[in-house]
């Protein structure tokens, strides 16, 4: 069976886009960035071809009777207030909620992003291709493909929902067709639950994702009469801070405007089992055992620089890093070099916004033996 998802953890597909995207924006190189939408897509995968996709790929004998069997024995009915209609049976489509659903879907479209000459980070149902707006033509005749692929194989494209961003100054802008219809252009696309907009600024994001968990701490305030710091801080760390640090590496914090967002949010939830009268910030993050949003996310940059350059991560990012081979005077053997860069977008990227603090860690901490310890020495380290 070929290796049908290169690309495991949506942060590290995010992260292959960026990099080359804010590559081309340093360069001042027009992308174009085609969002592929399909329709209902887990509901209408014909079973039969399934079967034969799985065939071809070494599926047989009792693994291929199995799954035939999990897809074929499913049956639904509607229900309308108090009124249910007569059973039917499912004749397409992988179950969805399921863990086995999505793979099967990667398997169906395996060989979609081998016919294309575009870069395809397909993510499951989420799918992407992009190149360079001078390959305008390649891209255009790899959505022909991608569209006559759909209709051969019965899995129909949402051509309305299907959509065009363009990165760079210069961009030309060039019109792309799905069959007879042309995609619409966007200024914004919520790639993977990352908002990404046409000049890679990430204040869009931090808005969405501050008015996200400031309703989540609004349905807290609303639900729990009583509170107190442990059960608030309980209900935050897994309710409310996530949706602040998803993908935390994909998207950079710079502006002081966009962490004071941010930090407002955990003011606000660290403020919930109090009055009026209540203990600083700073004060009621010693209470809760919390650290500020931004030292957070600084020690959630560190931790993945270190995944990466260990290769704890199944992908292989280590070549976004430029590692400093020749410097004498380095503090570790994976000291880096960062970027001389004209762009924001770039400067603030993970592989040159981690190089300071990176590079003043010392041997013991970089070279730490596991995860758990470089965590631990890093925030013994930054006491």
């Amino acid at each position: 069976m070929p290796l049908v998802q290169s690309i495991r953890m949506v942060t590290t597909n995010l992260l292959q886009c960026i990099d080359d995207w804010t590559k081309a924006f340093e360069s001042r190189i027009p992308v174009d960035v085609i969002y592929l939408d399909f329709s209902k897509a887990f509901d209408r995968i014909p079973k039969r071809r399934l079967l034969l996709k799985l065939r071809s790929y070494g599926v047989t004998g009792t693994l291929l009777s199995w799954i035939e069997a999990y897809l074929s024995t499913r049956s639904f009915k509607v229900r309308v207030g108090q009124t249910f209609s007569i059973l039917r049976p499912v004749t397409s489509g992988v179950p969805q909620g399921s863990v086995l659903g999505p793979l099967l879907f990667i398997i169906y479209i395996a060989d979609l992003p081998k016919l294309i000459s575009s870069k395809s980070p397909f993510f499951a149902d989420d799918s992407k291709i992009y190149d360079h707006s001078s390959n305008h033509d390649n891209i255009q005749e790899d959505l022909n493909i991608i569209y006559q692929w759909c209709e051969t194989w019965l899995l129909p494209l949402n051509t309305d929902k299907c959509t065009v961003l363009y990165f760079g100054p210069d961009n030309p802008m060039n019109s792309y067709w799905l069959g007879n219809h042309r995609l619409k252009e966007e200024t914004s696309h919520c790639d993977l639950g990352v908002t990404v907009t046409n000049k890679l600024e990430w204040s869009t994001h931090i808005a969405n994702i501050c008015n996200k968990a400031n309703r989540q701490l609004y349905l807290i305030s609303r639900t729990f009469v009583s509170l107190n710091i442990a059960l608030t801080k309980k209900l935050y760390i897994t309710y409310v801070r996530p949706i602040l640090e998803y993908c935390g590496s994909v998207w950079s914090c710079d502006l002081i405007r966009d962490t004071n967002q941010l930090e407002a949010v955990q003011r606000r939830a660290t403020r919930l089992p109090f009055g009026r009268t209540r203990p600083s910030y700073e004060e009621r993050l010693e209470m809760y055992g919390l650290d500020t949003i931004a030292n957070r996310r600084s020690c959630g940059d560190q931790i993945f620089t270190f995944k990466v350059l260990h290769n704890i991560i199944g992908s292989n990012l280590a070549y976004m890093y430029r590692l400093n081979i020749n410097d004498r005077l380095r503090r570790h053997q994976f000291n880096l070099i960062k970027e001389r860069t004209s762009s924001r977008s770039r400067s603030t990227f993970l592989v040159n916004r981690v190089v300071n603090q990176w590079n003043s860690l010392p041997d013991t901490i970089v070279n730490s033996p596991s995860v758990n310890c470089f965590k631990n020495r890093f925030d013994a380290f930054n006491l």
